[in-house]
């Protein structure tokens, strides 16, 4: 068994490629996606292709070789799961796995449909969106994530441990990268379909969040990069909540932080509303303070 091995169309021009692919009896379908479909196709550009085969044991699955020496993704997508596409009568939630085979069908370009089950479940799927937005609870586990790890690196910055201190520059780029970037677009409930149409949402729609993130991503010196980290972090969550302030109560889990405060607190009924589990109005608690309201 082979975990990878060279790539055997590294010289092979892109139409001889799907040329060839077309003409194999268990290839049931082609699609072009990605830049490869619009005028944003550059001299370094990747290749994107979705290949359907027959009896996958998942929906899809992803590889990468050389065409043309183009770095290639290769997507190959269970016929099966393109039958299930076009039966869709109801949205499906953004974490499952059919969701992106949607949105492949919606931006792709066929090129081979041996059966015709391409373009069935792309008729079917670009009448409405089939993808739900993501929902109010992932907004909250944004909101929740981002202000965790920046308070752990808040804590650790202010101690004299050299471990400590160098574990905060590990644990911004490790979390604080990757926490504020997507979860700038979970907590507006905005479909993410990678880091280029990130990218250009954020010129057309926040350049001042977009200028800030660069400054996060580029700083070296730890002090000025914490300080880019809590400004952009945020700019990221201002739709949904606030930053913690210091000694502050919270739950990974909506209006859990009720139960908490129950144990040593028995007038707290009488001082702090109260929100279904799953609403954005997520409360939290100033140890030093009157309660106060995350989502304002």
């Amino acid at each position: 068994m082979h975990f990878s091995s060279a790539a055997p169309t590294t010289d092979w021009r892109l139409d001889a490629v799907l040329a060839h692919l077309s003409e194999q009896p268990e290839i049931d379908g082609i699609m072009q996606i990605g830049s490869l479909t619009n005028d944003a196709f550059s001299p370094t550009s990747d290749y994107d292709l979705v290949i359907v085969l027959h009896d996958l044991s998942t929906p899809w699955y992803v590889g990468v070789t050389t065409i043309d020496r183009r770095f290639t993704d290769l997507l190959f997508v269970d016929a099966a799961a393109l039958e299930r596409i076009a039966a869709l009568s109801t949205p499906i939630a953004l974490h499952d796995p059919l969701a992106p085979i949607v949105r492949w069908l919606q931006h792709g370009q066929i090129i081979h449909d041996r059966s015709g089950r391409l373009a069935t479940a792309r008729e079917h799927v670009t009448s409405t969106d089939w993808v739900k937005p993501a929902p109010e609870e992932n907004a909250y586990s944004s909101w929740f994530a981002i202000n965790y790890n920046l308070a752990q690196a808040r804590r650790m910055l202010a101690s004299e441990d050299p471990l400590y201190r160098a574990t905060v520059d590990v644990r911004m780029a490790i979390f604080g990268h990757m926490d504020v970037w997507t979860g700038y677009f979970t907590i507006r409930r905005l479909p993410y379909t990678g880091e280029k149409e990130a990218i250009r949402y954020l010129l057309a729609h926040d350049p001042d969040f977009l200028a800030h993130y660069g400054q996060f991503i580029t700083e070296i010196e730890t002090h000025a990069k914490f300080t880019h980290y809590e400004r952009v972090a945020a700019l990221a969550i201002a739709p949904y909540g606030e930053l913690w302030s210091d000694h502050t109560t919270a739950m990974n889990l909506p209006n859990s932080v009720d139960r908490w405060l129950d144990l040593f607190d028995t007038d707290r009924d009488s001082k702090v509303a109260h929100f279904p589990i799953g609403k954005p109005s997520a409360c939290c608690w100033d140890t030093h303070s009157e309660p106060r309201f995350c989502k304002r």
